[in-house]
């Protein structure tokens, strides 16, 4: 079967580097859980771990987008299927928590369901075609390749229309995470900003849907997402050892990023090597009957080098609850932003007031600044405040 499967996909073969891990001897890091492959028992674990997140890849002979003719999201595609990966790993992370290992045979329908939002077609949420025509709203032609921060950007909105979504996604501009904000989203619903919203969501967790916030409220998790820039035309050493941290944090989701203009899916690192998921391979849609869930689960992660990342990224974190974030605060405080001459972002109580701030009146319906409201909308990954 597998066989099969692989005779219809087509690789980018001067791109592939794929990592053994049987030649690993040191630690390494995955999402926020530590393995040790040199121990017979981590390796078939941190195989089945990698295997289970949700793989997404260039595809074709989907429909076409739009009033285009693009069947296929191959060689500008990258980004959106690294941020949909992103996605997808919060949802398992929501409904199934970071244990959960997925099997050929998987039969649950919740799992069923979190896929085919990410299907390659028009009506479904956060597929290549939602993606690529929401991207127009932040003058992103469809066809045309995304940075880091405009897929989030594109996300955040897409998952305020997915009226079945219970996770609020935040984009923290300006390299600052303000906690005043991201508390008050453990306490909306991501589906009270679209109309219809009043309808209970089909993708409540009954695991966690009494969880409550510290004032008693229900909880809402938020998916955490910081664009930055972490040098000019390279990323700066110093910053190195921070992105390690990232791997170490319990909460942490990923980093989207890579090389110009060639976008990967960061899940860990050993030694001096990320690990990432490519999409880079190019497998036929299927369009009829469900979808071939074996095309969506990778047997082979790549390595880079850290000093091949582009310097614009996105650093990612899943936070379950405030009492979630408050943890994440800290840890991240003593990870990531200490010494302070070296930190790669700032968590700040409130937003300082010299910051401006746009009228509520000039936000469109998703509380994002119309394109005609500000003179500066972060639409290009060069329009990072540098930290240098």
């Amino acid at each position: 079967m597998m066989e099969e499967i692989y005779a219809c996909i087509a690789y980018e073969p001067c791109l592939l580097d794929y990592i053994d891990f049987k030649k690993v001897t040191g630690p390494l890091w995955i999402l926020g859980k530590q393995y040790n492959v040199h121990s017979g028992n981590d390796l078939e674990d941190v195989n089945a771990d990698i295997r289970s997140r949700l793989w997404f890849t260039y595809r074709k002979l989907f429909q076409p987008i739009g009033t285009t003719y693009l069947t296929s999201d191959s060689g500008w595609g990258c980004m959106h299927r690294c941020g949909q990966m992103l996605l997808a790993q919060a949802f398992i992370l929501r409904h199934f928590g970071r244990e959960w290992k997925w099997k050929p045979d998987c039969t649950e329908e919740m799992y069923k369901k979190i896929l085919s939002k990410f299907d390659d077609r028009a009506e479904c949420p956060y597929s290549i075609h939602k993606i690529a025509s929401m991207g127009s709203m932040l003058e992103k032609q469809v066809g045309q390749w995304f940075g880091p921060n405009t897929v989030v950007q594109v996300l955040r909105r897409l998952s305020e229309e997915d009226t079945e979504n219970d996770i609020n996604l935040h984009v923290a501009m300006d390299n600052m995470v303000i906690k005043s904000e991201i508390r008050q989203l453990f306490r909306k619903k991501a589906k009270e900003c679209t109309e219809g919203a009043a309808n209970q969501s089909n993708l409540s967790s009954p695991e966690t849907e009494d969880e409550v916030s510290e004032n008693g409220e229900e909880s809402h998790p938020v998916l955490l997402t910081i664009p930055l820039r972490l040098g000019l035309s390279e990323i700066i050493p110093v910053y190195f050892d921070k992105l390690k941290n990232v791997f170490k944090l319990k909460q942490c989701v990923g980093i989207i990023g890579g090389r110009t203009n060639h976008a990967s899916y960061f899940i860990g690192y050993v030694g001096n090597e990320l690990i990432y998921l490519d999409p880079h391979t190019t497998q036929p849609h299927k369009s009829e009957g469900p979808m071939d869930d074996l095309t969506y689960h990778c047997d082979h992660p790549s390595r880079m080098d850290f000093s091949q990342l582009d310097p614009s990224i996105a650093l990612c974190f899943y936070l379950e609850s405030e009492i979630d974030f408050e943890e994440w605060c800290k840890e991240a405080q003593k990870a990531l932003l200490e010494p302070e001459k070296d930190a790669v972002f700032e968590i700040l109580e409130e937003k300082p007031a010299m910051l401006s701030y746009v009228d509520i009146d000039e936000c469109d319906d998703y509380g994002m600044p119309s394109l005609d409201a500000v003179d500066r909308i972060y639409t290009s990954d060069d329009e990072f405040e540098l930290l240098m």
